[in-house]
């Protein structure tokens, strides 16, 4: 599932790509080596008060001291993709918007299990 990200960290100065449910548990997330601990930093964070306060948000550019984020929103949740400082915004962008219908694939592992035995005892 990871390799569906393989576009979007190939942009120059992309660090990182998560995928954050509705609910607000980290999905999947795919990071550069060089930047393995923030990875192991952001999948720490509680994003329950992020995706509240997001809810009516399409997409967003975040820009931090040390960080900028991309967000689109999905049907999943939300895509945040992690980019330096002379990341092509605009490369970003396109490649989010492909990205998008795959996406759909990603869900909880607790409604995956639950098509599983819909689908093979039901």
């Amino acid at each position: 599932m990871k390799d569906i990200f393989n576009d979007v960290m190939r942009i120059e100065d992309v660090h990182g790509v998560m995928v954050v449910s509705g609910e607000g548990s980290v999905l999947v997330s795919k990071f550069s080596p060089d930047f393995q601990n923030e990875a192991e930093a952001l999948s720490l964070i509680d994003w329950v008060p992020f995706v509240a306060e997001m809810q009516t948000v399409k997409d967003a550019e975040l820009v931090f001291d040390n960080a900028r984020f991309y967000i689109k929103k999905s049907e999943t949740g939300f895509l945040m993709v992690i980019i330096g400082e002379n990341a092509p915004i605009s490369m970003v962008r396109l490649n989010c918007e492909i990205l998008l219908p795959q996406l759909s694939k990603i869900q909880p592992a607790g409604k995956r299990f639950g098509k599983l035995l819909r689908k093979k005892i039901f």
